[in-house]
């Protein structure tokens, strides 16, 4: 099987629909096995590798004969008898961009907000409320607790061995609400996307990246070079890599 490596679309000065499409492998007439979680159908290519990004289950995606986009969980490409497609899923296992995976580890102390739930059913929901939290700064799976995943903060910055098979994604960037970083950070010519996941990807891959920025007047996420949070006059909100 031939792989070939999918380059990057670049747009300049615009949104970037096929941003996660960096390094992604093709392997024609192969197929991944086993089907992700929900959800694992999908109509387009761009949309399915969004998603796939985005579980910590999906090890690539699987186009079948019937023109559908599917998330697989296999690591190993396997020969389709059916002339399917595979797109491999270029970060390590259980990557989830803007968190650094620690096995057995637990972040001590939960992040306790009133209105706020401590407590998610998925990592990627935990997640997403982490990074709206400043006072957030990981995420720790329970298994003894029904696999719940909680919000956490660190005892001192650092991040304690588990007794318990406990795995913790630590968080990478600071949530700073009202605040902008100055100065994009490029790759190639793109800095801007449509979705958050989107930019923390980028960013964490691209050298000078101090952080995101939400820019609310263009409703688009832009990768930044600064690194010091300054008020902003438009409600624009600041992720700072740490």
């Amino acid at each position: 099987m031939k792989a070939t490596v999918i380059l990057a679309v670049t747009l300049a000065m615009a949104m970037s629909t096929d941003a996660y499409q960096y390094d992604w492998v093709v392997f024609k007439d192969s197929y991944l096995s086993a089907y992700t979680q929900d959800p694992k159908f999908f109509n387009n290519l761009p949309e399915a590798q969004r998603v796939c990004l985005e579980k910590y289950d999906c090890g690539g995606v699987t186009k079948e004969r019937s023109g559908r986009y599917t998330l697989r969980k296999g690591l190993i490409v396997k020969k389709s008898p059916s002339a399917e497609v595979t797109y491999m899923n270029p970060y390590p296992r259980m990557y989830t961009p803007g968190f650094t995976r620690v096995y057995e580890s637990y972040a001590g102390g939960y992040v306790s907000i009133p209105g706020l739930s401590y407590v998610y059913g998925s990592l990627i929901a935990a997640q997403n409320a982490c990074l709206k939290e400043n006072s957030c700064e990981a995420v720790t799976s329970e298994p003894l607790n029904s696999n719940r995943f909680t919000l956490r903060r660190m005892s001192h910055g650092k991040l304690m061995a588990s007794p318990s098979d406990e795995t913790t994604w630590k968080c990478n960037y600071k949530y700073y609400p009202g605040k902008y970083l100055g100065g994009y950070a490029k790759n190639g010519s793109v800095f801007a996307y449509t979705y958050l996941r989107e930019a923390l990807a980028a960013c964490d891959k691209l050298t000078g990246c101090g952080g995101v920025t939400w820019e609310k007047k263009n409703n688009r996420y832009t990768t930044r070079a600064g690194k010091d949070p300054k008020a902003s006059p438009s409600g624009e909100i600041s992720w700072r890599k740490n």
